[in-house]
């Protein structure tokens, strides 16, 4: 069973995770817009990096999930999360296709 403190250090690394990418992806967005009205080329590609930062976002969270419950040695966590993470690649290679 995962400590306190464990725990929170998990909800913490997931925030900065969440925190992080979705910080990106509005800054991708915003270039990727501004530079839309101005002409610039480059702006698909900022809004295409922007969508994938913000679909790659809850994939990097259940990755962190994974490492952080194989640190603690909760084996059920560790596996219940990997199969979520088996269940999202799966999901985006299907819609690759």
């Amino acid at each position: 069973m995962p400590s306190e403190r464990a725990t929170t250090r998990l909800e913490r690394t997931i925030g900065v995770v969440l925190r992080a990418g979705v910080v990106v992806s509005t800054v991708c967005f915003a270039a990727g817009l501004v530079l839309t009205f101005a002409g610039v080329g480059v702006a698909n590609l900022l809004l295409q990096l922007g969508i994938v930062v913000l679909l790659a976002t809850p994939v990097a969270r259940v990755v962190v999930s994974v490492v952080e419950y194989a640190q603690q040695r909760d084996w059920t966590f560790t596996a219940l999360t990997v199969i979520v993470l088996v269940e999202l690649t799966a999901g985006a290679l299907a819609a690759l296709r």
